[in-house]
């Protein structure tokens, strides 16, 4: 019996071997099937969330405009036609670009091999590894104008030209998902603030609306410190003669939007094809772009993304490789602003209960 006087029901592990087993059997196999639909579905969210964040980065251009006189309506109207002018300069302009350097940089990359066999620190360094520099560019050399390497590389012409339908479908969906995101966000914060219970509602606002606010300025100005460094390695590439500059600053845009470890990696990618060229290109490259890697750190970053979110670097390190692991480019993206949340959650709910207790 209870305290109230009513029967007490039994436990299941008191209801027998065979009801406990059968109970928990359907948990495990509800938990697979669950999982193994959010598995299926992890393109599909993957899309989702990458629309979603992009939509938090430009809303405060949204809020900007509104400041100065615009309806939501014509702010929105706006900062959608901007993006959609944005989206269609680079895929008219930039894109065809990008394919014909690409095209020139795996044509040229056979003769700018040969030129480095003949470099002077090519033949010292080969000379004291035993000629295993020179037996890797003519592996290389073989693979890259041998069309099967490229396939086997791509998983087979089907798949090649699956992956390609699927990644014109995937801008397109972001796209159009983004306008959507973009044009309901206020309708659908007010849709969860009503899940909320009214008593909790004023707090899970202000909290709400402080992280929105913190990740779509932090979202603006990565974009914008991204598209920096991006412009900034054409230019240097393209004045110090290095090939295929505009497919390397294409490259450089999404990896630099990773945050901290994002503009070293385009720095030793940049450099190393600069030594294509010649040692003394790669190595201004290299130098340029460190002072440029330091002038980001501390002029342009505090600047453009202020103090929009502040957390430890160590935990920028850890939820970049986590989400890197998890979801890939967009997890490593999303690891900084999502880390902060979880930072201002605890700070502003989970502590004052504690202090409270």
């Amino acid at each position: 019996m209870s305290e109230t006087g009513e029967p007490r029901r039994p436990s299941l592990l008191a209801r027998g071997p065979f009801q406990f087993g059968f109970v928990t059997t359907l948990g495990v196999l509800l938990a697979l099937l669950l999982g193994a639909a959010i598995a299926s579905l992890s393109t599909a969210l993957t899309l989702i969330f990458l629309a979603l964040f992009i939509s938090l980065g430009m809303y405060p251009s949204v809020l900007w405009l509104e400041r100065r006189g615009l309806s939501r309506v014509g702010a929105v109207l706006t900062v959608l036609g901007v993006f959609l002018a944005i989206a269609a300069l680079l895929i008219g302009l930039v894109v065809p670009i990008v394919i014909a350097q690409l095209r020139e940089l795996i044509d040229s990359v056979p003769a700018g091999l040969a030129r480095i066999e003949h470099q002077e620190w090519f033949t010292e360094v080969d000379a004291t590894f035993g000629g295993a520099l020179t037996n890797a560019v003519t592996w290389l050399r073989g693979a890259i104008v041998d069309p099967s390497v490229w396939l086997a590389v791509g998983g087979g012409a089907l798949r090649v030209g699956a992956g390609f339908l699927n990644a014109t479908f995937g801008t397109v969906f972001v796209v159009v998902l983004t306008m959507y995101f973009v044009a309901g966000l206020e309708s659908m914060k007010t849709a969860a603030y009503a899940l909320v219970p009214a008593s909790k509602r004023t707090s899970f606002i202000e909290l709400s609306e402080t992280i929105t606010q913190s990740v779509g300025k932090y979202l603006g100005g990565m974009v914008t410190l991204a598209a920096c460094n991006a412009v900034f390695t054409f230019v240097l590439l393209s004045v110090c003669g290095v090939r295929s500059a505009a497919v390397l600053a294409a490259i450089a845009f999404p990896i630099t939007l990773i945050p901290l470890v994002g503009s070293v990696v385009n720095t030793v990618v940049i450099s190393t094809v600069a030594l294509f060229t010649s040692p003394t290109t790669g190595l201004v490259v290299l130098i340029v772009m460190l002072v440029y890697v330091q002038i980001e750190s501390y002029v342009l970053t505090p600047r453009i993304v202020g103090k929009a979110i502040s957390i430890p670097g160590s935990l920028v390190l850890i939820g970049a490789l986590v989400g890197g692991t998890l979801l890939g480019l967009l997890g490593a993206l999303i690891a900084c602003p999502v880390s902060a949340s979880i930072l201002l959650i605890i700070k502003k709910v989970i502590v004052p209960k504690q202090e409270l207790a």
